[in-house]
């Protein structure tokens, strides 16, 4: 037997199979269903539960339930499973759990759930009620599991639009789905205002629906503009804040006390935590003294316990620090894309709601065509058996006389009495007539003789009416939208009567949170820098007591005021803005740690080894420094720039007086070979390679912008450059190979001169 090779393009077959992996991921695990909410591993889990353990069942082991979902309906991996049980069980992700959890499922502070041999579960009761006793009306539209051994629902049928009330969340592949959960209450309001106006505005819905309600409580710190952004695409950012209470804590003291945690909070409250501590480290929240978790399990109170004699101002100063710097609020970002038609879309809530009442209208059709259908057999069964009661005789007489029950049943629903032996000859002449239906004719022959009791024949009489009445009820459902509309609302009012809870989270317009700045003490500090690039920033005092030591050691030490910048040009053309302060909080914090201290000592001692300069300025950490000095000063100075081939230039310090954290210095095609301030009455001495010197008035050198290019200070031959420049009067002198070189020795001349050759 031959076989053919075929060819396939890689890249196509590549292609087609990674979308069809996508969709898969999208469609059977990552999105929900616009219509239940649910994804399948959450469906899956809530029937499976439904049939193993009720809400008025005893608890059944997680591993059990995880077992029995992933045996019939979800052979994806235990893991997946329980985490979907966990899930649906946290009253803080949750604010009305689909399932009843027994034993350590976790806690909000991010500790996780007990493994699954330990845990137990059953369906809730509000899940019982508000979705599984329908799911009997829709057996024929189940499909069959993975191996065709069981079938499973494609979707539960919520009385209410589940994708809002429980949310959801989820990773796919080049796309995601962030869900915020609502209230219950406020959802079925907006829901019934839908029912009875499909043309009413996101206005009018958001009157009742006022937005997302979280479990965990909280703040929606949100404009009306901005939610009406959000529910008309169904994408968009909110903040969300914790709940904050200053409660004063006796001796004067105060404590600012995180009540409610925002949801974006979930499992970080140990790192929020961490953060004020961090904050504290740095002098942010110098005023705060103990920081402690005293919730528990039912709720957060996270505790911040300040100074005594804290004002209210300052306290409402680190609550907004609190807001900003450490995630008490965060941004929600809503994304509402779940699966309609086997499609991923993102929609509003308008849209949401449309599918959800039309789907609603296609549950509810049928269901009362099957209650329909029940009561007309019902009735069709107890209207036979109450003839059968009024010829009771006949037919006592009938089943005597049959041999076989094929036989006394032909006679019951055909007249058929060719096979009927009868005690008497009338008889037969009225079997002849009989014309039962064949289920009253089974529900006859399956009639106990105790039913000819007056009692019980009453009872019949009772529920013939009943079915009656139900299928009058059921018909008139049935026949119009309108009726089958109330009968929802209906339903609806009966759940939120029933489940509804007060909303847990406040949405007020709070606006942008503004941290007003602590205003640093001035004070005169040095700063300094050694030869291998570590700055550090020590006490003015230390460096007038040291300036020897200080002067030999450090490449550039000067003296400041700790609330200025540092102004640092580098040979690759930019100078970088570096604030003391930033210096001192990082020395500060580097210091505690190794001291072992709580950082109160800010400034540095000149025994410390300091930090690296890099750590402050975007560098890649091989460029040469040529000048450092105080921004502040930098107005009333004038910058000398000299290139290494023998060009100058003089620059405004203005121009490098910026708020940025670097600007271009100089073009970077011209290497430089010095930086730094000059006076007009000063001269510029150089040096070259190859043994030229000259001196020119400081006056000579023209001034220039800072991206203009240097005019010719001296002139080099082609394998020449400048090796050494100095600046100063006429007593101050240049150091060569160890020897000093008085100005007065160098000949003054033009600027662009060849210069003179010395004899040292």
């Amino acid at each position: 037997m031959s076989e053919k090779i075929l060819s396939v393009d890689y890249e196509s077959e590549m292609g087609q199979s990674y979308v069809d992996y996508s969709m898969s991921v999208i469609t059977e695990r990552a999105l929900p269903d616009v219509r239940d909410g649910l994804k399948p591993v959450q469906r899956r889990i809530l029937y499976s539960l439904d049939g193993l353990a009720g809400s008025d069942k005893p608890h059944r082991k997680c591993a059990r339930i995880v077992g029995d979902t992933m045996g019939k309906y979800h052979p994806h991996g235990d893991s997946s499973i329980y985490e979907g049980l966990v899930n649906l069980a946290q009253s803080w992700k949750l604010p009305i759990p689909l399932v009843d959890p027994h034993g350590n499922f976790g806690s909000v502070d991010g500790s996780g759930a007990a493994a699954m041999r330990y845990t137990e579960a059953r369906i809730s009761k509000y899940t019982e009620d508000v979705c599984m006793k329908d799911l009997g009306f829709f057996k024929d539209q189940f499909v069959p599991n993975f191996d065709g051994t069981e079938t499973e629902p494609t979707f539960l049928p919520f009385q209410v639009p589940n994708i809002l009330v429980s949310g959801s969340t989820g990773i796919a592949v080049g796309m995601a789905t962030n869900i915020p959960t609502h209230n219950l209450g406020e959802i079925i309001d907006a829901t019934r205002l839908y029912l009875d106006n499909p043309d009413v505005t996101l206005e009018e819905l958001l009157e009742v629906m006022q937005g997302p309600d979280f479990a965990t409580g909280g703040i929606i710190n949100a404009s009306r503009d901005m939610l009406l952004s959000v529910y008309e695409t169904g994408m968009g950012k909110l903040k969300v804040r914790g709940k904050v209470e200053v409660r004063d804590i006796g001796y004067g003291r105060k404590s600012i006390c995180i009540t409610e945690i925002p949801f974006t909070m979930i499992g970080g409250t140990a790192r929020f935590l961490d953060t004020i501590a961090e904050l504290v480290r740095n002098r942010e929240l110098p005023a705060v003294v103990d920081i402690a978790d005293r919730g528990d399990k039912n709720g957060e109170c996270l505790c911040i316990d300040v100074k005594k004699g804290t004002s209210d101002e300052e306290i409402r100063n680190m609550i907004n620090i609190l807001y900003k710097k450490a995630g008490l609020e965060d941004t929600y970002g809503v994304n509402i894309n779940c699966i309609h038609n086997g499609k991923p879309e993102v929609m509003g809530l308008k849209q949401i709601l449309k599918i959800y009442t039309d789907f609603k209208y296609d549950l509810y059709h049928t269901k009362y065509t099957k209650l329909l259908e029940q009561q007309q057999d019902v009735r069709e069964i107890k209207s036979g058996l109450l003839e059968a009661v009024d010829v009771i005789d006949l037919i006592i007489e009938i089943l005597r006389g049959s041999t076989k029950v094929a036989d006394a049943k032909a006679c019951l629903m055909h007249g058929d009495t060719s096979q009927i032996k009868f005690k008497f000859k009338g008889s037969e002449m009225d079997a002849r007539e009989l014309h039962f239906t064949e289920k009253q004719a089974d529900a006859i022959l399956a009639m106990r003789l105790q039913k000819l009791i007056g009692l019980e024949l009453d009872v019949l009489k009772k529920e013939l009416a009943e079915a009656e009445k139900l299928i009058r009820k059921y018909t008139k459902l049935l026949s119009g939208k309108n009726a089958m509309k109330q009968q929802m609302i209906e339903d609806m009012m009966e759940i939120k009567k029933k489940y509804a809870i007060p909303r847990l989270t406040k949405i007020q317009d709070c606006g942008e949170v503004i941290v007003k700045k602590a205003e640093t003490a001035a004070s005169e500090v040095a700063v300094l820098l050694d030869r291998f690039y570590y700055i550090k920033v020590v006490d003015a005092n230390i460096f007038d007591k040291n300036i020897e030591q200080i002067t030999r050691d450090y490449r550039f030490a000067f003296k400041c005021k700790n609330t200025e910048r540092i102004g640092v040009f580098a040979d690759n053309g930019l100078m970088y803005s570096i604030k003391v302060q930033d210096i001192i909080k990082l020395q500060a914090k580097k210091n505690a740690v190794k001291r072992k201290d709580n950082g109160s000592g800010l400034i540095g001692r000149l025994s410390d080894k300091g930090i690296q300069i890099f750590e402050f300025c975007n560098m890649e950490g091989t460029e040469n420094i040529l000048y450092m000095g105080c921004m502040e000063q930098f107005i009333s100075r004038t910058f000398l720039f000299v290139s290494k081939i023998g060009d100058a230039k003089r620059v405004s310090g203005t121009e490098f007086d910026v708020s940025r954290k670097s600007i271009s210095a100089y073009k970077q095609t011209e290497s430089m070979a010095y930086i730094g301030t000059v006076e007009e009455d000063e001269f510029v001495v150089a040096k070259s390679a190859e043994g030229y010197y000259t001196r020119v008035a400081a006056g000579e050198i023209p001034e220039k912008g800072k991206g203009a290019a240097c005019l010719r200070f001296i002139n080099l031959a082609d394998t020449d450059m400048l090796e050494q420049v100095a600046v100063g009067s006429t007593k101050d002198h240049l150091t060569v190979n160890e020897t000093e070189v008085a100005f007065t020795r160098i000949k003054a001349v033009k600027r662009g001169s060849k210069g003179t050759k010395l004899r040292l």
